[in-house]
């Protein structure tokens, strides 16, 4: 379909065509130019629309991917260490004769639980917050991309400071 500017610009092109001031080879070229244009003026905004789409899109999933990413193994982790300390509880423990092999063997089990389950829910993490990071950067443009990217970023930083510290 044809836009009225289209057609007006066309009757004029034939009308000069008509008068004489332009030869039947140009009247088909730019009867042919405008027709071109007028395609690639309809097809450029709308592929930039469907991109700006795509780009809040993948910027909120990689929000809600950092935030799962957060959320699912902190509440696992907490989860995990509320049936930690019901599972060491003195009533379950073996009765050893001397208290302090007793204590000594409550928190060693207790420790050794906490370390299985940081090693369950650590791969989560990290695939949660990688996946997140990379969607983020793509859709760069989109606002919940860029929170998505610098939040990950600040974790990321507080988690290799706390572990020089720790370390040192």
């Amino acid at each position: 379909m044809e836009d009225v500017s289209n057609v007006s610009s066309e009757e004029e092109l034939l009308q000069l065509r008509n008068e004489g001031k332009i030869s039947q080879d140009e009247y088909q070229q730019l009867r042919n130019a405008m027709r071109e244009s007028a395609k690639l003026d309809v097809e450029t905004p709308a592929a930039g629309v469907e991109q700006a789409k795509s780009k809040r899109k993948l910027g909120k999933i990689a929000f809600y991917l950092m935030l799962a990413g957060i959320v699912f193994p902190a509440v696992w982790f907490v989860f995990s260490l509320v049936l930690l300390e019901r599972r060491a509880t003195p009533l379950r423990m073996p009765v050893v004769p001397n208290g302090e092999d007793f204590a000594l063997t409550a928190v060693g089990e207790h420790r050794t639980g906490m370390g299985l389950k940081l090693c369950l829910f650590a791969p989560f993490t990290l695939i949660f917050e990688i996946a997140a990071f990379v969607m983020g950067v793509i859709a760069w443009p989109d606002v919940f991309a860029k929170v998505t990217v610098v939040t990950i970023s600040f974790i990321v930083v507080l988690a290799l400071l706390f572990g020089l510290l720790t370390v040192a």
